[in-house]
């Protein structure tokens, strides 16, 4: 899939734009850009399908995981990649930002869990 795109920066969910991406075949699909990880000194951008609906939710649905290719003008270009081991890698970062973010928002200053606001 490849796609250009100006801002990989993630914004919040109401103020995201979809990014459209192209298959081999020539049709496109909405994607939310969800994280750009950095592994092994390459940025990796992990999308979202953007259609998946509500009732889906009991699914595994898979993320796309994109090496960014930066242009001279400030735009990206996305590349696939095979390597299991990099898509493994960077899947489970995902995660663990993820998890974290979680961790963040479902702890308050004075939730009491006694290890999160130390």
């Amino acid at each position: 899939m490849n796609n250009t795109n100006e801002n990989l920066t993630p914004e919040t969910e109401e103020e995201r734009e979809h990014i459209w991406l192209t298959d081999d075949d020539g049709n496109e699909f909405p994607f939310d850009l969800m994280d750009v990880i950095t592994y092994q000194d390459a940025d990796y951008a992990v999308f979202f399908p953007a259609d998946e609906s509500k009732e889906d939710d009991d699914e595994d649905t898979e993320v796309v995981i994109l090496k960014v290719i930066p242009n001279n003008d400030g735009s990206a270009e996305f590349e696939g990649t095979d390597d299991e081991e990099t898509l493994d890698a960077v899947f489970g970062m995902f995660m663990e930002n993820m998890r974290l973010a979680f961790e963040e928002d479902a702890h308050d200053d004075d939730c009491g869990c006694g290890h999160c606001h130390e």
